[in-house]
């Protein structure tokens, strides 16, 4: 039985009170850096996750494709189910807009009842076993939302959350200067990749690892496993981890030396969709965890420190290499671990690849307090959040 709505409340599915629109597809040759007459931004999964400046414009693909900064957008493939807004232009058809229907629903309320992460692990949890992860429709569709009918209620809960919202944000917001100033350390110590300004030697990623696995295609449960799995949306496009969303497999002896991941391994994503294929960091915990089968085990030799290879493959330089030369397979995007080695790279001394792990370490060490504050943090928005869609504020 249904709870009780509050006075003034209303009930009902995302599917009979909003509009679901997919954007365009556009091909590379037909994207420009330069805006001309009749061209609009074109909006991709990179433009609302990786806060980069790489800016492409299109011919005006029609109405139905085009979105303002509060309409709601939805990822559908790769990071999918993650709630985005917050641009002008065409969106790309691997996001889809969610409108509402009727003049009773603000779109800032939709967006931050979508964004709710009990809404999130449903999404997560309907995703297709197969193939590249992708949004089930109908399971959008289906989705309850609970609002008041006053839409001046629903502003007042929007400016609570948005309160909250930003006290999350300014912890974010360190550590990605904390993200930055690794970037500046690692051009400091070892020179841009582009020119190696300090002469170092050159080779391929081969020479300075000893393998480079594929993980375990084995169906991972939500609840029941020895192992948590990796998986590709754990790990994040600035070289960082997202254990929020973790499934669970069961190994035996000769899998666990096959399928574990241990503390100084490099994962590295090789099928992911175009703009997300390549991500790669390292696994600092105590405890191992298994990896999926969309991912490689890297392991380094006497010659290299993984943190200056994930480092190497995290620059700006290295995610246009990765860019250039993922293959396109229905839909996803992949290097495999073969191509992966190809890379070429300089060859520093390890001391100095140690001691520039040492620094990462350091700042990992600050990263995780603000992570552990800003998850107390998180906690309380999300039970802000559910009394907020409860009536309850």
């Amino acid at each position: 039985m249904s709870k009780k709505l509050p006075q003034g409340w209303k009930r009902a599915k995302l599917g009979d009170i909003c509009d679901f629109s997919q954007g365009v597809q556009v091909a590379v040759d037909k994207q420009h850096n330069k805006r001309e007459k009749n061209h609009v931004r074109f909006l991709r999964i990179i433009d609302y996750t990786q806060n980069k400046d790489e800016v492409r414009y299109i011919e005006y693909p029609g109405d139905k494709y085009m979105v303002n900064s509060s309409e709601v957008i939805m990822i559908r493939y790769g990071d999918a189910g993650r709630v985005v807004r917050g641009y002008e232009g065409a969106i790309a058809n691997n996001l889809f807009k969610i409108t509402p229907k009727f003049n009773d629903l603000t779109n800032d309320y939709l967006y931050y009842f979508i964004s709710q992460k009990r809404i999130y692990d449903r999404l997560i949890n309907s995703q297709q076993k197969t193939g590249l992860p992708a949004v089930n429709f109908r399971t959008v569709s289906d989705i309850e939302i609970l609002y008041p009918e006053s839409l001046e209620e629903q502003e007042r809960i929007v400016s609570i959350l948005e309160k909250a919202e930003d006290a999350i944000c300014k912890r974010e917001e360190s550590n990605r200067l904390l993200d930055e100033y690794l970037k500046s350390v690692f051009v400091d110590m070892f020179g841009d990749p582009v020119t190696n300004p300090k002469g170092w030697d050159k080779g391929t990623i081969r020479d300075l690892v000893v393998e480079a696995k594929y993980g375990s295609s084995k169906k991972a449960d939500e609840l029941n496993g020895e192992f948590p799995i990796l998986r590709m949306n754990n790990i994040t496009y600035q070289g960082n981890w997202d254990f929020g969303s973790l499934k669970y497999i069961d190994l035996d002896e000769k899998e666990q030396e096959k399928y574990l991941v241990n503390k100084g391994d490099m994962l590295f994503n090789r099928t992911n969709s175009k703009e997300l294929v390549g991500k790669t960091a390292v696994y600092r915990e105590e405890t191992p965890m298994a990896y999926a089968g969309y991912l490689v085990r890297v392991r380094a030799n006497e010659k290299a420190n993984t943190e200056f290879i994930s480092a190497y493959l995290n620059s700006d330089y290295c995610k246009e290499v990765l860019k250039n030369m993922c293959k396109n397979i229905v839909g996803m995007a992949n290097i495999n671990a073969q191509e992966m080695q190809d890379i070429k790279i300089y060859m520093p001394p390890i001391e100095l690849q140690d001691r520039f792990a040492q620094i990462v370490y350091s700042v990992e060490s600050m990263k995780k307090k603000n992570i552990n504050s800003n998850e107390e943090l998180n906690n309380l928005f999300n039970s802000l959040m559910q009394r907020a869609f409860n009536g309850e504020l």
